[in-house]
């Protein structure tokens, strides 16, 4: 009798470049590239170069040809005004062309996933009311990130008071909508403050087509490195290959809170990071290979 060894599913692990307004995006990148990093997360703030700029295509597309990384995934614009639900239709409007706009910026560099967030549930209003303008805005991005072959992701929530106020929630709106470009973008820290890794995981298995990695006390969201928190990695990493849709996987430790810089994160050195989440990724028993 033969042993045969069990099937692994290859995953692109992208790395989330720590930066903040002041930073050297090319700086920045020709170190990851040193510490063999080979794909990265596309963000608004590329340091000094904006993802809203339009002459900001050709400058990101020469400094990635230069150190040979690939942008793959795009965490879209998350300010207050481009949040998915804009009950005012002049606001829609405004957002869905600013996310266009980046959304077709980031596809043209290689992004294939795009993360949306959704805003605040509405105190007092029932589901199909509150969730109306999120199904106004993906109708009318839907189809321009399909053509553009770009997911749209939308992110599970970390308090009640979000859109979805549970994973199930989101579940339940994913699969109604049902457009092949709309599915989930799976934040394991926002999991482990508000559902439960396991509970959140198994909800929004069947939509996942991009996953936010990071570790928090289980309150905050602190967006630390595996290990420096409490949410159990070795439990949780062996799930994310049962995924279907999944596409590729993110970093998202040191990532200063909105409209923050790196002074208000921890700071670890990208190498050493990008080394932890590969051991952890590639652990006996997780069913993953994701490459160096």
């Amino acid at each position: 009798m033969t042993d045969t060894m069990p099937t692994l599913r290859t995953l692109a692990l992208a790395y989330l470049p720590p930066l903040d307004p002041s930073s050297d995006f090319e700086a920045v990148c020709r170190g990851l590239a040193a510490d063999g990093i080979t794909h990265i997360v596309l963000q608004e703030v590329c340091g000094a170069i904006s993802l809203t700029d339009p002459g900001a295509g050709p400058h990101l597309a020469r400094i990635l040809r230069d150190t040979g990384l690939q942008a793959i995934a795009c965490h879209g614009l998350e300010r207050a005004p481009y949040v998915l639900r804009q009950p005012d239709p002049d606001a829609r409007r405004r957002m869905v062309a600013a996310h266009l706009d980046v959304m077709r910026r980031a596809a043209a560099l290689g992004a294939c996933t795009y993360v949306l967030h959704l805003g605040d549930y509405p105190a007092g209003l029932e589901p199909a009311a509150a969730w109306e303008p999120v199904v106004r805005a993906l109708d009318d991005l839907a189809a321009p990130a399909a053509a553009a072959g770009v997911e749209l992701a939308l992110e599970n929530s970390l308090r009640v008071t979000y859109l979805a106020r549970n994973a199930g929630e989101l579940a339940d709106f994913v699969g109604r909508y049902g457009h092949p470009a709309v599915g989930v973008c799976f934040d394991v820290g926002h999991a482990n403050i508000l559902d439960g890794v396991r509970v959140a995981l198994d909800a929004l298995r069947p939509y996942i087509v991009t996953m936010h990695l990071h570790d928090n006390d289980g309150r905050r969201d602190q967006h630390r490195i595996p290990g420096r928190g409490t949410l159990d990695w070795a439990a949780f990493v062996p799930g994310i290959a049962s995924c279907p849709r999944l596409r590729h996987i993110e970093t998202e430790a040191i990532k200063p809170p909105l409209g923050g810089t790196l002074a208000d994160t921890e700071q670890h050195p990208p190498g050493e990071v990008y080394t932890r989440y590969l051991a952890l990724l590639n652990a006996p028993g997780s069913g993953l290979r994701v490459p160096a």
